[in-house]
C-alpha cells in the first residue's frame, strides 16, 4: 500500500512540475495528447524531456549564478574554522585532561606517602606499648599465693586472735 502511495504522490509531483515548466502551452499539451494512439507513452515522453530540459536550466543557473557560488564558499569557509575550532578544542582538551592526570599522580603519590608515614608511626607506637607490657610483666615480684579461706577458717581465726 505504501508503495502505491509514493507512486501515485511521484507521478502527481510529476505532472505538477511539468506543468509549470513546459515547454508549450497546457492547452496544446492536451490537444497533442488527445490526438494521439498512446497518451500514457507520449504523457511520460513529454515528461521526461521536461524533466531533462529543467535539470539542465537548473544545473546551468546553479553554475552560473553568483549568488549560489557566494554562498557554496561561505558555507565551505564556515566548515573549514568549524573543523579548525574542533580540532583546537580538541587539542585544548587533551591537555587540560593531561594536566588533570599529574595532580592526581601527585595526590595520589602523597596521600600513599601520608598513609606509609602513618602507618610507621602507629607500628611503633603499639610496638612500643607492646614492649612495655612485656617488661612489666616480666620485672613485677610475684605476690605471696593465699589459699583461699573458707567460713570454718574464718571463725577460727577469729577465735583465735588475741582479745584486747
Amino acid at each position: 500500500m505504501k508503495g502505491f502511495l509514493k507512486f501515485l504522490f511521484s507521478v502527481t509531483i510529476g505532472l505538477v512540475y511539468g506543468l509549470f515548466f513546459a515547454q508549450k502551452p497546457g492547452k496544446k499539451l492536451r490537444q497533442e495528447l488527445k490526438k494521439s494512439k498512446t497518451i500514457g507513452k507520449d504523457l511520460l515522453d513529454e515528461l521526461k524531456k521536461m524533466d531533462k530540459e529543467s535539470r539542465e536550466a537548473v544545473i546551468e543557473w546553479a553554475k552560473n549564478s553568483k549568488e549560489l557560488q557566494e554562498a557554496l564558499e561561505k558555507g565551505k569557509d564556515h566548515l573549514d574554522a568549524f573543523v579548525e575550532k574542533a580540532k583546537q578544542l580538541g587539542s585544548d582538551a587533551s591537555e587540560m585532561a593531561q594536566k588533570e592526570f599529574k595532580q592526581v599522580s601527585k595526590s595520589a603519590q602523597k596521600a600513599a606517602s601520608d598513609l606509609g608515614k602513618t602507618a610507621l608511626s602507629q607500628g611503633r607506637t603499639f610496638k612500643n606499648e607492646l614492649e612495655k607490657k612485656v617488661r612489666d610483666k616480666t620485672t613485677a615480684k610475684p605476690k605471696a599465693k593465699t589459699t583461699p579461706k573458707t567460713k570454718k577458717s574464718l571463725v577460727r581465726s577469729k577465735k583465735s586472735s588475741p582479745k584486747k
